[in-house]
C-alpha cells in the first residue's frame, strides 16, 4: 500500500554555493539555508509527513547535513546523486526512510498514486511521476512533475497540488508547453544533448 505524504520536495543543495550557475538569488551559503528554512516552515507543520525527492545536501559541502534538522516534517529521502556521499547511518537521524539512489517509492498525494524517484528517467509510464534532479529545466511532462524547489518558488509542493497539476497538464497545456515533441526540437534529439543517464 503506497504511503501518504502531505508535502514534497527536492533539490535543496543545502550548503550550495554556485548561485548563478543555478539561478538562485541568493549571496552566501547560510543566505540560502535560512531562506529555504523559513520558506518551508511557513508552511510544513512538525508533524506533516514529507518525500524529500533527493540532492538535500551539495555533495561538495556535507558539513551542511545537521542542517536538515532545521526542516519541519518526518522526512523520507529518495536518495539522488548528492546524497552519495552520505551513509544510510549518516542520514538516519534527519530522515524516517532512506530509498535507495536510482529506485523510487509508490505514495499517495491527495488521493492519486503516484511513483517518486529523483530521476526523471527513471520515471514509470504506468502512473504520475514525481521526480527532481533538473532544477529549473522544465516543471512539467506529460506524465511528471518536477517538484524540485527552482520551479516552485523554493518552497515545498502540498499534496492537494498534485491533482491540480494533472489537470493542468491533460486540460489546459497545449503544443506550446510540450514544444519538445514539435519538429523544431525533436527533429534534434539523436545529435544534440549528453547521451545516456547517471544509470547508463
Amino acid at each position: 500500500m503506497a504511503k501518504r505524504f502531505d508535502f514534497t520536495t527536492a533539490d535543496w543543495h543545502l550548503g550550495e554555493d554556485r548561485f548563478e550557475i543555478m539561478g538562485r538569488p541568493f549571496t552566501s551559503q547560510q543566505q540560502h539555508i535560512d531562506v529555504l528554512v523559513e520558506n518551508y516552515n511557513r508552511i510544513v507543520p512538525p508533524n506533516a509527513q514529507v518525500l524529500m525527492l533527493g540532492d538535500a545536501v551539495y555533495q561538495k559541502a556535507p558539513e551542511f547535513l545537521s542542517q536538515v534538522a532545521r526542516f519541519n516534517g518526518i522526512k523520507t529521502l529518495v536518495r539522488g546523486n548528492h546524497d552519495r556521499v552520505f551513509t544510510d547511518a549518516d542520514l538516519a537521524p534527519y530522515f524516517v526512510d532512506i530509498v535507495p539512489e536510482g529506485e523510487g517509492t509508490e505514495v499517495e498525494m491527495d488521493g492519486v498514486t503516484c511513483w517518486a524517484t529523483h530521476y526523471p528517467t527513471r520515471a514509470r509510464p504506468d502512473m504520475f511521476n514525481l521526480v527532481g534532479h533538473i532544477h529549473a529545466a522544465w516543471k512539467y511532462q506529460l506524465n511528471s512533475l518536477n517538484v524540485g524547489i527552482d520551479v516552485n518558488h523554493f518552497l515545498p509542493v502540498a499534496a492537494a497540488k498534485i491533482p491540480f497539476s494533472i489537470k493542468a497538464i491533460e486540460s489546459f497545456y497545449d503544443d506550446d508547453v510540450w514544444v519538445a515533441y514539435n519538429d523544431a526540437n525533436a527533429r534534434y534529439r539523436d545529435t544534440r544533448g549528453k547521451k545516456g543517464s547517471y544509470f547508463g
